[in-house]
């Protein structure tokens, strides 16, 4: 059974946050988390985090623990930054889903975390165009905008390639 829960690393959640369609992160039906550390790093978009954690759409996580000290240090040893590593650690901790944009750094983990699902930037788009939250336009445009004002590129030309 997949996991109802979702633990958001920055550069997933940020893309979401800074073209105002966290709507499409919250439609997926999971329980959105964040670690501490990825609230930390959220500093662009802190007033709509803000309101997004108040209103209970995400709430974070505090990570205590010598086990989860450990993992994290496992992930920090892999040359992940500090958000990752503990959104790793948490994933990994709680059998949760994660959402993050960085490949590299899902290939770094696949020996200890390769079990997790991974849902990425361009996962939760799909996602949207199929649930009709988004139209196919509009998805175009929301990647045309992370590409020029956010520097976040997708290698394919439009989201009606992967459709």
């Amino acid at each position: 059974m997949p996991s109802s829960l979702l633990i958001a690393d920055a550069s997933t959640l940020l893309n979401f946050l800074r073209v105002r369609r966290f709507d499409l992160v919250h439609g997926l039906g999971y329980r959105v988390r964040i670690v501490d550390a990825v609230y930390e790093e959220i500093q662009t978009e802190r007033e709509q985090l803000d309101r997004i954690v108040e209103e209970g759409h995400i709430k974070t996580i505090t990570l205590e623990g010598t086990a989860i000290t450990d993992s994290v240090a496992k992930f920090l040893a892999l040359g992940l930054g500090n958000g990752e590593s503990f959104s790793f650690a948490a994933a990994v901790e709680f059998e949760a889903a994660i959402a993050i944009d960085d490949i590299r750094a899902v290939k770094k983990t696949k020996g200890i975390a390769g079990g997790l699902t991974v849902v990425t930037s361009t996962d939760i788009v799909v996602a949207g165009i199929r649930a009709s939250r988004l139209t196919l336009q509009e998805a175009d445009l929301l990647k045309a905008d992370w590409a020029s004002n956010h520097r976040f590129r997708l290698k394919f030309n439009s989201f009606g390639d992967l459709l």
